[in-house]
């Protein structure tokens, strides 16, 4: 939650990291789900506000009304949810712990996969 949007933006460039979820308080002990922030808000907040977003604290652009959907849920419900919300990630909890965020075309890939297999 204190790190800047450029630190942000930094972790985002890495291969397979497509979200990242902000946190208030230390992860996995008493930390909570504050948002979470991709590319897209980063470059949202500098079109609308400029560069010196870049220096800003990523809390503030966090997006805090993601969906999320329990780790059970079918690939299928989820693109559903992708659709529902208007959104390219949901955060997928076992209970009320967060175990991933998942991007729409992760989704897609692994409904392409099932079906491909499916007609093998």
């Amino acid at each position: 939650m204190d790190r800047s949007v450029r630190d942000a933006l930094n972790m985002l460039q890495n291969p397979g990291v497509d979200a990242l979820v902000v946190i208030d308080g230390v992860p996995l002990t008493d930390g909570a789900i504050v948002g979470i922030i991709t590319e897209r808000e980063i470059f949202r907040a500098m079109a609308s506000r400029g560069l010196e977003v870049l220096d800003s604290l990523v809390w503030m652009w966090a997006k805090e009304d993601f969906a999320s959907v329990d780790v059970s849920t079918s690939n299928a419900d989820r693109l559903k949810l992708f659709c529902a919300y208007q959104t390219d990630h949901i955060a997928v909890t076992d209970g009320l712990v967060l175990t991933s965020i998942q991007s729409i075309w992760s989704c897609v890939d692994a409904m392409s996969d099932r079906s491909t297999s499916a007609h093998s």
